[in-house]
């Protein structure tokens, strides 16, 4: 599969807001030989309240100038359209962050959905409010209206908005439309905007079609034509619950969104690639934890292997 690169994701640590250290680690990606990295734009700290950060951000335009990387970037993971009152400092920030990746020159920006029951809530359920199905749709019918004039602003940038489909949670399985991949197409075709596609999250996908019952390829060909971005990386398909946040703990028996390496857990990665287009206008970002930095210099060899078993596969069945 040709794709506009391949790259890694930097998480919002002390190393995306320190400069020099951030310096550090795009020198080793560009060593590596990706052509990509994602930023989370939260861990660049350019955005306060909804608002910009004009001389930091110029410090990191000049800095990520230097090198010669592609760049993608992930809007803030707290931002949510559907939170319960004003919502104006959620829609500043959105813009804010768009307005950011336009001028880093990111070309990709990925945006988490409204979720009816914010992350933050899960552990408090007598705050949740119990939605009308009318009121649910109301929400998604503002989420639309607000994306198709991000997606203008988007176009008059040229960074692209890629919606997520989101990780199922077991203590709160339907906090947001997008846990149901095909619930999420509708979303992006009632949108219907030119720079407004999707994320494939494939871990996400995977403990989605295990949590769910939901059929995997069926769910996916719904996604292929609308997948502008690709967020990669492996699981055992067990959903676990929002406060199971240990990653050593979580390990040793395969729960959670893990975001390993290609090849550690069980997703069919090559039946996954097989069903995208040959020729991919996007980018594949190897989205794994923190903790598998180590992994970073094998991830491509990982994913040519996932792409050689699948042809493999395809080679026997014909």
């Amino acid at each position: 599969m040709i794709t506009r690169g391949m790259g890694v994701s930097l998480p919002p640590n002390d190393t995306m807001g320190n400069l020099e250290k951030l310096k550090g680690k795009l020198i080793k990606i560009e060593e590596l030989g990706f052509e990509a990295v994602e930023l989370s734009l939260h861990g660049m700290d350019v955005i306060r309240n909804g608002v910009i950060d004009r001389q930091r951000l110029e410090a990191y335009r000049s800095l990520l100038s230097s090198f010669s990387l592609s760049y993608t970037t992930h809007a803030p993971y707290s931002i949510n359209l559907f939170r319960k009152g004003d919502t104006s400092i959620e829609r500043a920030s959105l813009i804010a962050s768009l307005e950011v990746s336009g001028a880093i020159g990111a070309e990709t920006m990925v945006y988490h959905v409204g979720r009816y029951i914010g992350e933050e809530e899960f552990l408090y359920p007598h705050t949740w409010l119990d939605y009308t199905k009318e009121y649910k749709q109301e929400l998604l019918i503002e989420e639309q209206s607000f994306m198709r004039k991000l997606g203008q602003l988007g176009q008059q940038l040229n960074v692209r908005i890629a919606m997520e489909n989101m990780r199922p949670y077991l203590d709160c399985p339907y906090y947001c439309y997008a846990v149901i991949p095909s619930s999420l197409v509708e979303q992006v075709e009632a949108i219907n905007h030119p720079f407004v596609g999707i994320t494939l999250d494939v871990g996400h996908l995977y403990l989605s079609h295990k949590m769910y019952g939901l059929d995997l390829l069926a769910e996916l060909k719904r996604m292929v034509p609308h997948v502008i971005h690709l967020h990669v990386h492996d699981n055992y398909g067990k959903a676990c619950f929002s406060a199971e946040k240990n990653q050593y703990e979580l390990a040793p028996i395969g729960r959670g969104d893990m975001h390993m390496p290609l090849g550690d857990g069980e997703i069919p990665m090559g039946e996954i690639f097989r069903e995208l287009p040959a020729q991919f206008n996007g980018y594949l970002i190897h989205e794994v934890r923190e903790r598998y930095e180590s992994e970073w210099a094998g991830l491509r060899q990982r994913y040519e292997t996932a792409i050689h078993d699948q042809q493999k596969m395809h080679a026997r069945r014909g």
